[in-house]
């Protein structure tokens, strides 16, 4: 709701502070519909996908394993002298340590991974903007989802996918 009045506030002040304001051109373009045309997307979907999925199948292996040594433990604990009680509870302890460590690196690696896959299309997406804005002679590029309302306008939805699949077959 911020971004909607931010843009609000900003248009109008550009429009009142602007001795050129007739001159300025407005456009708009469908972002998600951009990004999720790109072939580069879908693979960055699916790679980043696996990585997940990977990763958490990883950590629930390891706490099967911990739940296994704790019921292992919680069994054979009567028997065990307190030393080796001690040194099951401390190895317990190690484990639930790894495996919460674990999780913190999966998502450290997952932030990676997400900026080193979206990164360059982001990059991408706006070097196609502003070529089709150039050549429209846009002052404004605005994302659709950040309006209120729109009724016509220029849309350079298309023209930004094109040259975006342009960018990605090196066309």
């Amino acid at each position: 709701m911020r971004n909607i009045f931010f843009i609000a506030t900003l248009l109008l002040t550009l429009c009142a502070f602007n001795t050129n304001a007739q001159d300025a051109k407005i456009a708009h373009v469908n972002y998600l519909e951009v990004i999720d045309s790109l072939p580069s997307k879908l693979l960055a979907d699916k790679e980043i996908q696996k990585f997940l999925e990977d990763g958490q199948k990883t950590i629930t292996d390891m706490e099967i394993e911990l739940e296994t040594q704790i019921n292992t433990y919680l069994e054979e604990k009567e028997t065990l002298s307190v030393i080796m009680q001690e040194l099951r509870e401390k190895q317990i302890q190690e484990q639930s340590q790894i495996i919460e460590l674990k999780r913190q690196t999966l998502q450290q690696d997952l932030e990676i991974l997400n900026a080193r896959m979206y990164d360059p299309i982001e990059t991408n997406l706006k070097k196609a903007i502003d070529l089709v804005a150039e050549r429209h002679n846009v002052t404004y590029v605005i994302d659709e989802s950040m309006l209120l309302y729109v009724n016509g306008g220029l849309d350079l939805t298309e023209e930004v996918k094109a040259e975006m699949l342009k960018m990605e077959t090196g066309g």
